[in-house]
């Protein structure tokens, strides 16, 4: 399913911007992509639409959070791909909805490495985990004479594994 969901969240994306090309002299939209800090080094990836004469705008959103070099194995790691809906505001965009969130967890100890090369070498179980999230997120936008940049306060409500974060992006499209 997690395979079909991103294709299907972009083609979503599409219809809707070329349903509109007739009029998109004051239809926005964005590519962007950043890094940041949720509970570990996190990466983001977004592309958001904003019709024209309207407050709304539409994003799809994919998160990843993980370790980079574990000290144990598995390394922790949770992911996300998320619609969001939501207003703007100026350079304030402010937007919630609903998203997938998978990931893997540590299980029971296994056992030790005697002679790891990175990290303790310890082994545990792999717990994977999928379940449905609440996100939500808050960007400010601001336009630089050949870039536009900007940062996204971002979380996200589940069961399993609720996180929040902070994230610098770079942004590209029709802004303006």
């Amino acid at each position: 399913m997690r395979t079909h969901t991103f294709p299907a969240l972009f083609l979503l994306l599409a219809i809707s911007l070329t349903s509109r090309a007739q009029s998109t002299e004051n239809t926005k939209f964005w590519l962007s992509g950043g890094l940041g800090k949720a509970r570990f080094i996190s990466g983001m990836v977004a592309a958001g639409y904003e019709p024209k004469n309207r407050n709304s705008i539409i994003i799809s959103r994919y998160t990843v959070d993980a370790e980079l070099i574990p000290a144990l194995n598995p390394g922790l790691k949770t992911s996300e791909l998320g619609l969001l809906y939501g207003l703007k505001s100026g350079k304030f965009r402010f937007s919630a909805g609903l998203s997938t969130v998978w990931g893997r967890f540590r299980g029971n100890y296994l056992y030790t490495d005697p002679d790891p090369l990175i990290g303790s070498g310890e082994y545990y179980e792999v717990r994977n985990y999928r379940t449905i999230g609440v996100p939500a997120e808050i960007r400010y936008i601001t336009s630089l004479k050949y870039l536009n940049i900007g940062v996204t306060a971002f979380g996200n409500l589940s069961d399993k594994n609720s996180f929040a974060g902070l994230n610098i992006s770079l942004y590209g499209g029709r802004m303006k």
